[in-house]
């Protein structure tokens, strides 16, 4: 009987196989468990990490600009900038009319030129890749760091008991924006940082450098937006939900700290619980608004009809200033604007949710973030749900920093839509 034997080929290809399942066994034998775990990060690094390619700030604006960019979001912007403009016409009138030095229009006429300088500005930063920020998210933060300090210096203006203004502009605006592109650069560079307690711990120390100088303004109301702000990027960029334990437990010492070393935290909370105890005084602010927002009623009083922003008010046209809207607009009128703030945010998250890469995720959440929650603490305040703060309504409340950083971090989010990958539907 003949005997057929195989093709060599194929005694070869499975003593080949053989040899390489014989070396690889040998190799990992040879590993060290943190070789095979740094070779595990790496490996998970490059799944994680997806990168736009990183373009000069100075190039590539115009092929930008042929990019679409969210239409909704840009529509809703300039709508909602438009009410703000024209609530703060009618809300800051009063205080203009009857001050000696300024007229009527001067609070408008500033804030309209804030607003075109942040249009500007909004339309430029739409035009550059988001990815060039990742490059200078440490400058950034130590810039903004330096000019905090320097607002606590002689150089720093005093209003209203507080110290918050250098040469005419707040620093604190532009620390939201750098612990927002800073934490998403971090967490995007690294993902596994976002796992461990050691790197958590130097989170927390970059917030807590910022927290500690406007606590020295003091400015609490940014501190705790800045808080929440990088809580959110670190749980959305993959936190275990088990480091909200100690997050929570450092929250309740510090607010019990600030509680009894801050002489005007201890006199806000005591007219929060009892705005009535010191209308004349204290609780003023926080009675005048519940009364302008009940006077309004169903329909409002009409737009320029309100009366608590004669005087009554201290701050109409800032901090208070929907109070004025619900005075003339009514329930009607500030559930609309209502609406459209939600929908911003909506378009925020929705951005977000669809970005190119982590990094641009990360930077859009915290982001819409901060407008979310900022307008969150802006309307618990003037309903008397929230000790006064000094949270402003963006968009809406006087102030030339805040309005045109909100505007540009607007243009960080049009760009970031821009680059949105098509869907299988498109």
């Amino acid at each position: 009987m003949e005997v057929i034997s195989l093709p060599a080929t194929y005694h070869s290809n499975r003593r080949g196989k053989a040899r390489r399942r014989a070396v690889s066994r040998s190799t990992r034998k040879e590993e060290s468990n943190p070789q095979r775990k740094n070779r595990k990060k790496q490996a998970y690094r490059q799944q994680t990490r997806r990168q736009a390619p990183r373009i000069p700030m100075t190039q590539g604006m115009a092929q930008e600009r042929r990019r679409k960019v969210d239409a909704p979001l840009l529509l809703i912007t300039i709508m909602l900038l438009i009410v703000g403009l024209i609530s703060l016409l009618s809300a800051s009138y009063p205080k203009g009319y009857y001050s000696t030095n300024i007229g009527p229009f001067y609070y408008f006429i500033r804030q309209l030129g804030m607003a075109i300088v942040g249009l500007v500005l909004m339309w430029i930063v739409s035009s550059i890749h988001y990815e060039n920020y990742r490059k200078y998210a440490i400058w950034l933060y130590l810039i903004s760091a330096v000019l905090l300090v320097l607002v606590l210096t002689p150089l720093g203006t005093t209003l209203n008991k507080s110290q918050r203004w250098l040469f005419g502009f707040q620093p604190s605006e532009i620390a939201k924006l750098a612990i927002i592109v800073v934490f998403a650069a971090l967490a995007s560079n690294q993902p596994e940082s976002v796992f461990r307690l050691r790197t958590l711990m130097f989170y927390a120390a970059l917030v807590a450098v910022y927290v500690g100088l406007l606590a020295l303004e003091p400015h609490m109301s940014a501190a705790m937006i800045i808080v929440v702000i990088a809580f959110v990027i670190l749980f959305v960029a993959g936190m275990h939900v088990g480091f909200l334990v100690p997050v929570g437990i450092a929250g309740v010492c510090v607010s019990i700290a600030s509680y009894f070393l801050l002489g005007h935290v201890q006199a806000r909370l005591r007219v929060f619980l009892d705005p009535f105890s010191d209308a004349r005084g204290k609780g003023w602010q926080a009675v005048q608004s519940l009364i302008a927002i009940g006077s309004g009623g169903t329909f409002g009083l009409g737009l320029g009809q309100s009366r608590q922003k004669f005087l009554y008010l201290p701050e109409p046209m800032n901090d208070f200033i929907f109070s004025v809207i619900c005075e003339e607009l009514g329930f009607i009128g500030a559930s609309l604007i209502l609406i459209l703030f939600a929908y911003l945010v909506y378009r925020g998250f929705s951005i977000a949710r669809r970005a190119a890469d982590r990094f641009g995720c990360l930077l859009a959440t915290g982001i819409t973030m901060q407008f979310a929650f900022q307008i969150l603490l802006n309307l618990a305040v003037v309903s008397g749900l929230f000790p006064v703060t000094g949270a402003s309504l963006p968009l809406f409340s006087y102030g030339g920093t805040a309005l045109v950083m909100q505007l540009v971090e607007i243009g960080i989010l049009l760009n970031i839509s821009r680059h949105i990958p098509p869907s299988k539907q498109d």
